[in-house]
């Protein structure tokens, strides 16, 4: 049973923060248990899972909605975002190693070959190698406390993949900043990864709150 909960808890995140799940949708528990072959136990567990996280809201006796973020909520996220994750960056410059700026720059080239031609597998692989470009930089943080408070806060400000949203000169920017923070942590200097991770973060924020219900923009 906790394996089959597990399996429906991961399928359905997954939807949820790519976004083939839609901000707003009812996860009913029995058409959920219908397509999953089961009964309604572990998709009730599944559900719990994710409105402890916060990615959906439980309705008594009916499932679960989705949650849609309204445009203040949005802010408070990724306020909250720019500024842990530059406290990040600022921590991690003195102490980031060559093999971890060497992973960073890897990163980095492989998202830019991705942008030309852009389809949603391309999006779909730009945010996997962007998640590890960034965790890269918490981890190097050594700060336990802060990776966990970010990881939660980063699963929220991605309910939708918010790299769909982005038009190319938007993109392009999103890759100079990659640039620029292995530049910083090249030079060793905390201010500057500083300043081009809250600009990173606050240019994505501008995205998503100029397309509130997530529709793609291209």
């Amino acid at each position: 049973m906790t394996s089959i909960a597990e399996h429906v808890y991961n399928l359905l995140r997954t939807e949820i923060l790519d976004g083939t799940i839609a901000a707003g949708y009812s996860l009913r528990e029995e058409p959920i248990a219908r397509r999953f072959a089961t009964s309604r136990t572990p998709v009730r567990e599944a559900l719990r899972r994710l409105d402890a996280e916060g990615l959906v809201a439980s309705v008594a006796n009916r499932g679960a909605k989705v949650l849609s973020w309204a445009p203040d909520e949005l802010r408070e996220v990724f306020g909250l975002r720019g500024q842990l994750e530059a406290y990040a960056a600022r921590l991690a410059t003195p102490t980031i190693t060559p093999e971890d700026i060497s992973s960073l720059s890897q990163l980095a080239d492989e998202m830019e070959s991705l942008v030309a031609p852009l389809d949603n597998r391309s999006f779909e692989r730009i945010t996997v190698l962007n998640n590890k470009f960034h965790g890269i930089i918490v981890a190097c943080t050594g700060n336990g406390r802060l990776a966990e408070h970010l990881s939660a806060i980063i699963q929220v400000s991605v309910v939708r993949n918010t790299f769909q949203l982005y038009n190319a000169e938007q993109l392009a920017r999103s890759m100079a900043h990659h640039r620029e923070l292995v530049a910083a942590f090249k030079a060793r200097d905390p201010e500057w990864a500083e300043a081009v991770m809250k600009s990173h973060i606050f240019a994505a924020r501008a995205v998503r709150l100029s397309n509130p219900d997530g529709q793609e923009a291209r």
